[in-house]
């Protein structure tokens, strides 16, 4: 079982972008949960854990729709279990259960997103695209298996530099790759033939969530005439903006940024590192799911086909409290 530094660590690598993409973000918190439910010898200590360690890892990353959604479901399972009187181990057995279940889905997801993508790329693309995004990294992966030949351009992604990381993913397996300073995004579009973006959230509109300087590419792409596509699946889908709440970005410590040293020269002087911005629907052509390729505007029809309509979301916070009477 981890220690209480190994989750200090784990919260602390959440907020400060150490875990890079959504979908790695998720598997590990649902990783810790699971870890920590399988050493719990009562309903109690079940309770307890996740009261304790679920909402640390939520506010840790908000933006993660998939680690929110997932860890929702878990409470919700032993909110029902709980009430229909089952025994510690079984309630265990249903958790850990279903969160190996949920990470099969959404590695499953993952996998059929690269093969409806790869279809998107043709023969000779030139694709830009930002931060490190596992799901990115799949469709590409899937379009060279399929004997594409592209050449990928990513900015560096500041603040935390994981287009650095991106790229040296994809100079591993092959790809020619140009990476660039964030500033020069538009300068680069008029080389490129596709975008090519993952999501930390997809909201009730259609807007899409992801790593700050998304939103800069996708009007540079807009204005260019470029399309963009999304990856990410509808595990990724934002219940509670159906519910008029707001997906809550997140701010990087100044340190992301800046030496000790030069943030004491600049004495008073106000540093942020917006970690996430918000690109609107109407900068986007498609998002590309395991359901198929939508346009922005077609999401309320999926979660509807999937969740029912109105979705029935509860507030985590809410379900936590709920946990605290059973």
């Amino acid at each position: 079982m981890e220690t209480c530094e190994d989750f200090h660590k784990l919260v602390s690598d959440l907020q400060d972008g150490r875990i890079f993409g959504s979908t790695e973000a998720a598997e590990k918190a649902l990783l810790f949960i699971k870890n920590q439910i399988s050493s719990c010898s009562t309903v109690s200590d079940i309770k307890n854990t996740l009261i304790n360690y679920v909402p640390p890892l939520v506010k840790a990353r908000p933006t993660s729709a998939l680690t929110v959604n997932c860890l929702r479901e878990v409470i919700e399972l032993t909110i029902d279990c709980i009430k229909n009187k089952l025994s510690a181990d079984e309630i265990k057995e249903k958790i850990c259960n279903k969160i190996d279940h949920m990470l099969k889905e959404a590695r499953r997801s993952v996998e059929v997103i690269a093969e409806i993508g790869a279809k998107r790329i043709r023969d000779g693309d030139t694709i830009l695209t930002n931060t490190y995004s596992y799901t990115v990294l799949k469709v590409l992966e899937k379009a060279k298996e399929e004997g594409k030949s592209i050449s990928v351009f990513i900015p560096e992604s500041r603040p935390g530099g994981e287009g650095i990381d991106m790229a040296v993913e994809l100079y591993k397996r092959k790809f020619p790759v140009t990476l660039f300073v964030d500033s020069a995004v538009r300068y680069m579009m008029k080389e490129v033939d596709l975008v090519l973006i993952g999501a930390e959230a997809i909201a009730a509109n259609g807007a899409v969530v992801n790593k700050i300087g998304t939103s800069m590419i996708a009007l540079a792409a807009h204005e260019a005439r470029v399309r963009v596509f999304v990856a990410a699946g509808t595990y990724k889908f934002s219940l509670e903006t159906f519910l008029g709440e707001i997906v809550e970005l997140t701010y990087r410590r100044p340190e992301v940024l800046l030496s000790s040293h030069e943030l004491r020269a600049l004495g008073n002087v106000k540093v942020l590192c917006p970690a996430f911005d918000v690109t609107p629907p109407e900068y986007i052509d498609a998002i590309i799911t395991e359901r198929g390729v939508f346009a922005p505007q077609a999401v309320p029809l999926i979660v509807r086909e999937i969740f029912g309509w109105p979705p029935v979301v509860k507030d985590i916070n809410m379900l936590i409290n709920e946990l605290k009477r059973c």
